[in-house]
């Protein structure tokens, strides 16, 4: 029996690979809202049923095919981050740019990603929030060594600021989605002008 579950497991497994493969490509080839659900399946080689059985809906699929694009892109911005000695505002911003940069690369596709992930429920939608949350704690975590190299005031609360980091960058994140074209380095130096007056409360404490 465990034998007979493994293989069925397996095989489950590799049939999620090949759907969020061709929702992928398919997405970026032809975008979110002209991409169906019919020919992404013909492409991973299921019949259609058997995509909504592993995915409940388009919003989910989106979610799913891109988030370890995400993943990835975060890695690398951490990385190859400033040295702890730098500037914190610069390893923040550093981190913020490359996403920016990410979304960027198509930015009608991201902002369906980002419309559907908003209040997106289920497995999908607890793992993007998790995401999110990760975000913060590792913003929050890069504030604490800046308080321990001095450059912050040792009162200041780095979970609050971490939340506060990421308000500023989704603010602009979806300022730069709205406008007819992205410019990930405009969008960047908005981000820049809040931070510097954001920095001001963690020295001062």
């Amino acid at each position: 029996m465990t034998r007979i579950s493994t293989r069925r497991e397996q095989t489950s497994a590799e049939t999620r690979r090949l759907i969020l493969a061709a929702a992928k490509e398919l997405y970026l080839e032809k975008g979110y809202r002209l991409a169906p659900t019919k020919e992404l399946a013909r492409r991973a080689g299921v019949a259609e049923g058997t995509v909504f059985a592993h995915f409940p809906d388009k919003a989910t699929l989106l979610a799913a095919a891109l988030h370890e694009d995400l993943e990835q892109t975060i890695g690398r911005a951490v990385a190859s981050l400033p040295p702890r000695d730098a500037p914190c505002r610069d390893r923040l911003l550093y981190l913020a740019g490359a996403l920016y940069a990410y979304y960027a690369e198509d930015p009608e596709l991201s902002r369906a990603l980002v419309k559907e992930s908003l209040f997106l429920g289920g497995e999908w939608g607890e793992r993007v929030r998790d995401a999110v949350l990760g975000f913060i704690s590792l913003v929050s975590g890069i504030v604490e060594e800046a308080k321990a190299q001095g450059e912050y005031a040792p009162e200041v609360d780095a979970a609050l600021a971490g939340k506060a980091f990421f308000a500023a960058y989704y603010l602009e994140l979806l300022g730069g989605l709205s406008g007819p074209e992205f410019d990930p380095a405009q969008v960047r130096n908005d981000l820049e002008v809040q931070i510097r007056l954001w920095e001001r409360g963690l020295v001062n404490g």
